[in-house]
């Protein structure tokens, strides 16, 4: 006779179109094994859909909520942390690669001897921005690869970062 308390915890519904995870259940994956979602089939989290494609969900990863710190004569600000805490050496072209949509930065000046002036790959709104003084801080939020970084807020101790608009 058979158990009628024994309730699986990942089953598969009556009629095959649909499994179950229920409470504590779990699919796990073993070493080798695969998850494969073919084109036209959607994730769900919570009940929402993830639109993201696997490469910019491969392209995210890399992202951190820390901070990093950019030395002096490091012209390129990495797009892989949320705040970069940049020193200058002198008079310095910075250059900031394009992001993943929705990504935002801040760019704060530690130290300067001399103008770090950065110049986003891609941008609306603006062209550079001057970095001058210790203190100097830009934010920016990365739209998409046509409209690209927009700038959200700067501030600065002695007066606000330069933001050229042509």
């Amino acid at each position: 006779m058979a158990d009628a308390t024994y309730i699986p915890k990942v089953y598969r519904t009556q009629g095959g179109s649909e499994f179950v995870v229920a409470s504590s259940g779990a699919i796990t994956v073993e070493s080798g094994g695969s998850l494969d979602i073919e084109s036209g089939g959607s994730l769900e989290i919570a009940g929402t859909q993830v639109t993201a494609t696997a490469a910019q969900l491969n392209q995210s990863a890399g992202l951190t909520t820390s901070s990093v710190v950019v030395a002096a004569a490091t012209l390129a600000i990495p797009v892989t942390h949320r705040v970069a805490l940049k020193s200058t050496g002198g008079a310095e072209a910075l250059t900031l690669a394009n992001g993943t949509a929705g990504q935002s930065i801040t760019i704060y000046t530690v130290a300067a001897v001399g103008t770090g002036t950065l110049t986003p790959a891609t941008a609306t709104g603006f062209v550079s921005v001057a970095l001058i003084a210790a203190g100097d801080t830009i934010t920016l939020e990365y739209i998409d690869d046509t409209i690209g970084w927009i700038v959200i807020g700067a501030a600065g101790v002695l007066a606000p970062p330069v933001i050229a608009l042509t």
